[in-house]
């Protein structure tokens, strides 16, 4: 039997993809979840204009997002911390702190987008990759200042 997915169900397939599964499974489990719908012409072409719009809005976030890596990458953020002799902070600067700052000057990004291992440790000037969204990635100049 010919399925629309309208989840992603783990192991089998994901949103909007058609597939063929059992009979007895689509009826059973995927039907009764609302994990999938029955591919009769009528649901299909419902399936296909749903994919349209989806495609179309896909677009949008990407556009999006590219606009917010040209600006990131001109975006220079700045943090004042004390620091040892060494220029150790005795703190660290998170992506929550970067995220912040960042909010503030009017570039909502989400802390998890940004790609650090742990936090910044050490004055001077670090670059800091941000995953936006999917492909689109962009990096941003974190400058720490020491202050004894």
């Amino acid at each position: 039997m010919k399925v629309i997915f309208l989840k992603n169900v783990k192991g089998v397939a994901n949103e909007g993809d058609i597939k063929e599964v059992k009979e007895g499974y689509a009826k059973n489990f995927l039907f009764k979840q609302k994990l999938a719908l029955e591919a009769t012409p009528a649901n299909m072409k419902a399936h296909e204009e749903k994919l349209e719009s989806i495609k179309e809005q896909e677009k949008l976030k990407v556009a999006e997002a590219k606009a917010l890596a040209d600006k990131l990458k001109t975006t220079k953020v700045e943090f004042s911390l004390k620091a040892g002799e060494t220029g150790r902070l005795y703190g660290a600067v998170t992506s929550q702190e970067i995220s912040d700052a960042l909010a503030k000057l009017g570039l909502p990004v989400d802390k998890k987008l940004f790609d650090m291992k742990e936090p910044i440790k050490e004055a001077g000037t670090h670059t800091v990759k941000v995953n936006i969204y999917k492909e689109v990635k962009s990096q941003l100049t974190v400058v720490i200042n020491a202050i004894s």
